[in-house]
């Protein structure tokens, strides 16, 4: 497999190479707001705005990469309590659960009226 990125990384760098080698004689110059730059080979701008591009592409992505391992963060906490209760629920005794049910429903029932006399 490293043999595959080596050959791969080759062909890029000689791409890269080529592209610079062909756009040597091209100049360009930017215009930004009202800051004009000298004549630069246009090779350079387009490394230059690539750059720019790639740290953009950077920093959404560290913020998109926060948001989800907050949001992982929540439901692992949430997935954590389920859990507990689960393991409480199944470590609850029977008789307890019985003594429990017959105690409610002895609650819930009405009072017997009094003999009349």
């Amino acid at each position: 497999m490293w043999i595959v990125r080596w050959i791969l990384g080759a062909i890029i760098i000689l791409a890269v190479l080529g592209f610079a080698l062909q756009n040597q004689d091209t100049s360009a110059s930017v215009t930004i707001i009202n800051w004009t730059s000298p004549q630069i080979p246009l090779y350079i701008l387009l490394y230059i705005s690539f750059g720019i591009g790639l740290l953009f592409w950077a920093l959404v992505s560290i913020f998109n990469i926060l948001k989800q391992k907050g949001a992982i963060l929540k439901l692992q906490r949430e997935n954590r309590k389920l859990r507990e209760e689960i393991s409480r629920l199944r470590n609850i005794d029977i008789d307890e659960l019985v003594t429990e049910e017959s105690a409610d429903k002895e609650e819930e029932l009405p009072a017997e009226p009094a003999a009349e006399q």
